[in-house]
């Protein structure tokens, strides 16, 4: 990482800062993936052009087209086929993948470039709804309780934030753990898939486990509505800071329909409501938020989990 903008020594596995695919299998179930950037986001850590760069080298450049070949001074997160050569299959994949990591790539920015004196109280609800300072003993606590880790345990911590945030949308400022277990349950969205968009069954599918066991349910839960209980933020900041932390953390959205539906849109809609933030992504013809909609949401709609 930059060094100018790096907020912290690590403390924790080092691939876990740069999850990036379905497949992570590091040490903390979720919850510290992407730590460094986020927090330089929150902490607005170093110049804004420098913190672009940063998020360049870590979400690929800010796209403003959905499927034209990066340009020569361009930069996608992932391998890219150019247009000319990939199959009609990888290249709805490419499109849906920018669409996600450009994204995700714009929501930092624009929580990096609001005042420091307005997020006061951001990143420690963020250290806590993450458990930074006790991520060790939570996980060793989850892995008793559910098995060690397995393909799809990186999306476990982004699905429970999102459980929260079912219960932050009822206008409940510190909900339960109850409360955020039961809310959950009242969405069409589902909580335990790692699947992308077009994906219906075989490899294309991934069980949470952790989502599935109640023991581990009950211990994210308790971690997080301590959080927001512990949290005096007025509900309108909690729910911006929630929906972005957990965006950040899940292993991969372009995986992740809980993540997408409960966690990126709702940022993009916060950060430009209430920020007036502006997405690279954005055009005369479509928003980022109707581009999700129609590019991601209108498959996961048809496969039952959205």
């Amino acid at each position: 990482m930059n060094t100018d903008i790096r907020p912290i020594p690590l403390v924790h596995n080092h691939v876990c800062e740069r999850a990036a695919t379905e497949g992570c299998d590091c040490p903390c179930k979720g919850m510290l993936h992407q730590r460094d950037v986020l927090v330089a986001a929150l902490q607005s850590r170093g110049a804004p052009a420098d913190f672009d760069v940063e998020l360049t080298n870590l979400y690929g450049s800010a796209f403003t087209l959905l499927s034209s070949d990066p340009a020569p001074n361009e930069r996608p997160r992932r391998e890219w086929e150019p247009v000319a050569t990939a199959s009609s299959q990888k290249t709805r994949s490419q499109v849906e993948q920018r669409v996600v990591d450009t994204t995700l790539r714009e929501m930092l920015r624009a929580v990096h470039g609001i005042p420091i004196a307005n997020k006061r109280g951001w990143e420690t609800l963020a250290d806590n709804i993450t458990a930074h300072s006790s991520w060790h003993a939570v996980a060793s606590q989850l892995r008793a309780a559910s098995g060690g880790n397995d393909e799809a345990s990186g999306f476990f911590w982004a699905s429970m934030i999102a459980a929260a945030m079912t219960a932050l949308d009822k206008g409940l400022a510190t909900p339960t753990s109850t409360q955020i277990a039961s809310y959950m349950t009242g969405t069409t969205v589902v909580f335990d898939r790692a699947q992308y968009p077009r994906g219906a069954s075989g490899n294309s599918v991934k069980i949470i486990s952790e989502m599935r066991n109640s023991t581990a349910v009950r211990l994210a839960v308790d971690v997080i509505a301590a959080a927001l209980s512990a949290s005096s933020l007025p509900i309108s900041e909690k729910r911006t800071v929630v929906a972005v932390v957990g965006a950040v953390v899940s292993a991969d959205l372009w995986r992740h329909p809980c993540g997408v539906y409960w966690l990126l849109l709702p940022s993009v809609r916060i950060l430009r409501g209430t920020y007036r933030a502006s997405f690279s992504l954005d055009s005369s013809a479509r928003s980022i938020e109707q581009i999700i909609d129609e590019e991601l949401g209108d498959n996961w709609r048809l496969r039952g989990v959205w």
